[in-house]
């Protein structure tokens, strides 16, 4: 197993760990004036361009943790989140959403954990 670790522009953290089978990551948005959908949008930008650096793709995604400062932004998330994620069920994570403390004029933070992209994807067999 070789990890790989891809630096965060903070000390003494990453922002993409992967392990050759599974990729953990944590995206948040570039423009922190920003408002709540341009916000969540550069977020899942982010996410994906990490993802795509550690050889893994947004269909592969296991797990993804929602952080939003408003619990009250919920429905807009989940709006900018179903049109990215797209309509396959086959693509879609578990997720958790909640509220946070976030770094100022942050507004939503992604935390995922991804399968690599060479990890094969089986149809569910559960209704």
């Amino acid at each position: 197993m070789t990890i790989q670790r891809w630096p965060s522009s903070s000390p003494g953290r990453s922002r993409t760990v992967s392990d050759g089978e599974r990729v953990w990551t944590v995206a948040n948005a570039t423009d922190a004036a920003a408002g709540f959908d341009t916000q969540a949008r550069q977020s899942l930008a982010m996410l994906e361009s990490h993802l795509q650096a550690a050889g893994s793709a947004r269909s592969h995604i296991l797990s993804i943790q929602v952080l939003l400062a408003d619990i009250g932004d919920r429905a807009a998330f989940d709006a900018v989140w179903q049109a990215w994620i797209g309509p396959d069920p086959a693509h879609w994570p578990q997720r958790a959403c909640y509220q946070a403390g976030l770094a100022p004029g942050l507004l939503v933070e992604l935390i995922a954990v991804a399968a690599a992209a060479s990890t094969p994807q089986r149809a569910s067999t559960l209704p």
